[in-house]
């Protein structure tokens, strides 16, 4: 999971990022922090030290969430597919939200030195919607239309349901999307995650059957590791077992969920313990799973029979 938010100074958007990474297990990168020489006031670090950070955040991050103001600098984030909030709720609604905030002793030594840069802020806020530099309203909306991966508009206020129950559904409405994306060997090497690997199988086996939805991963895993520059031999690369014991086990989820929408399914899946990354250590000793055999071909469990219920009571 991995989240990138835009918008207006008072907008929202540190709220919501604090929301996201504190229910969710996300690492949170407030911009401010990579574009602002720390311990000095109003001096920006270089382009090239600010976009190094964000790369190795990345890097170094699976699951994160990231907020700011700074267009250019979110495009670096935007190159591992993250869904990206655009937060417009109104200039009336960031100036109040901007009054009302609370003393950031990260920003200002006291509340009193807030409060004198207050009008300032106020200003700034109204100016994002005449001015066209890189923390306008003008350049955050060419940013959003023009990014081409999971993407949402948010112009209203948002409660605790919806930061417990959004995030998955918005990875998971794009499943078909992205299926189609592995198949043309299009998804970038950042975004080939554990989840993605789980929503891609499971979209496969739902629609090919246990039997084909193997084949046809096994040879969409080869291609697309190629495409990455890596390879497939007996230490790297695509491993048979493992896709094979998430093939058979996904196909028992499918059948023990209840009938619902493709994407509802993905959002109980990456919710559940079989989205856990050791998951296969109930059923397999590492010495096992990860022989030169078992990456070649399929090798038996040596810890437990091959079921979710398995999982589910070791929950």
């Amino acid at each position: 999971m991995r989240i990138a938010i835009i918008g207006n100074s008072g907008s929202g958007k540190s709220t919501l990022a604090h929301q996201l990474a504190a229910v969710h297990t996300l690492m949170p990168l407030e911009l401010d922090s990579i574009v602002w020489e720390p311990g000095k006031v109003g001096v920006l670090r270089s382009r090239d030290a600010r976009r190094a950070d964000a790369k190795a955040f990345c890097e170094s991050n699976e699951r994160w969430v990231v907020e700011g103001c700074y267009a250019e600098l979110t495009q670096t984030f935007l190159e591992h597919s993250p869904v990206l909030l655009f937060m417009e709720p109104g200039m009336e609604a960031c100036l109040s939200n901007c009054r009302n905030r609370p003393w950031e002793p990260r920003k200002y030594r006291s509340k009193e030195q807030q409060d004198e840069k207050l009008e300032f802020l106020l200003s700034w806020v109204r100016d994002y919607y005449t001015r066209e530099d890189d923390l306008s309203l003008h350049v955050h909306q060419v940013l959003f239309d023009r990014y081409r991966g999971p993407k949402f508009l948010l112009e209203q206020p948002v409660d605790r349901a919806f930061v417990e129950a959004q995030p998955l559904r918005w990875f998971s409405h794009q499943v078909d999307d992205f299926a189609m994306r592995f198949r043309s060997c299009a998804i970038p090497e950042s975004a080939w995650t554990h989840s993605a690997h789980l929503a891609v199988g499971l979209w496969h086996v739902r629609r090919y059957g246990a039997a084909e939805a193997l084949a046809r991963l096994r040879t969409g895993i080869r291609r697309l590791n190629e495409s990455h520059g890596g390879v497939n031999s007996d230490t790297r690369g695509y491993h048979e077992t493992i896709t094979a014991c998430y093939v058979r086990l996904l196909e028992q989820f499918l059948d023990a969920c209840p009938a619902a929408p493709l994407p509802d399914r993905v959002a109980t899946l990456l919710d559940s313990p079989l989205a856990a990354k050791r998951m296969l250590s109930a059923f397999y000793s590492t010495d096992r799973l990860m022989s030169t055999t078992a990456r070649a071909q399929w090798v038996e469990p040596d810890l437990a029979p091959l079921s979710i219920s398995t999982i589910l009571e070791n929950r």
